[in-house]
């Protein structure tokens, strides 16, 4: 599979990344890049979306999370990964790299060691 350069991603409250909700058949799909759905729990139900094999086989994936909101799904993403969070199971294989871009509301219930960042 080709390397994508960069893929940057939010969360949502349930956990889920892109278009790739919990529970939902295409957290198995192995084939296709994209794939089209016509049933997503939350609106709109018609969605196209990338596919594991294209967020980990990214060079760089980026999350970003913001506001108190999304505490508790980031800490059951990042401090409890075998949960099995669709976020969760992002992982690039090697040499891609996984970033988390979170503000202190975002990461306040985090177990997960987290590191500062400023421009």
């Amino acid at each position: 599979m080709p390397m994508k350069k960069n893929s940057s991603a939010s969360i949502g409250s349930d956990g889920h990344t892109c278009s790739l909700f919990p529970g939902h058949e295409l957290l198995v799909e192995e084939d296709r890049w994209v794939a089209y759905l016509e049933d997503s729990p939350k609106p709109p139900p018609k969605r196209i979306t990338f596919t594991y094999p294209v967020l980990n086989h990214a060079a760089r994936v980026a999350f970003v999370a913001t506001g108190e909101g999304k505490a508790d799904v980031l800490s059951a993403i990042l401090d409890r990964p075998e949960g099995g969070l669709p976020a969760s199971r992002v992982r690039p294989v090697h040499p891609g790299q996984l970033y988390w871009f979170v503000d202190d509301n975002a990461s306040a219930k985090l177990q997960y060691p987290k590191s500062s960042f400023s421009a």
